[in-house]
């Protein structure tokens, strides 16, 4: 077993959970839902309303997560080229006395 110095990553763990999707129908309870919000004998539900604002909380942390994922890797390549310039500049200087 080797020591490496850079980071692998995992494998990614795979859980499929099937279901059944149609996007017509769910297009037309959305609008449904639009609709009768814009009548005034709309009952709000609090958990379609947390349902949703989880949904899209999640969109835009994912979003985020992979463009953050990017830039610690880049990160990391920077600090480690900088690292390799101050070494060679500490060699060329104890060399050059």
């Amino acid at each position: 077993m080797g020591v490496t110095m850079f980071k692998r990553p995992k494998p990614k763990q795979f859980n499929l959970k099937t279901r059944y999707y149609n996007p017509e129908e769910e297009k037309r309870e959305k609008r449904k839902q639009k609709i009768a919000r814009s009548q005034e004998s709309y009952d709000f539900n609090p958990d379609q309303f947390r349902e949703e604002l989880s949904y899209r909380w999640s969109l835009h942390r994912e979003s985020k997560s992979s463009f953050n994922q990017k830039n610690t890797s880049t990160h990391r390549l920077l600090l480690y080229l900088l690292l390799a310039a101050a070494l060679v500049a500490l060699l060329y200087y104890l060399r050059s006395n």
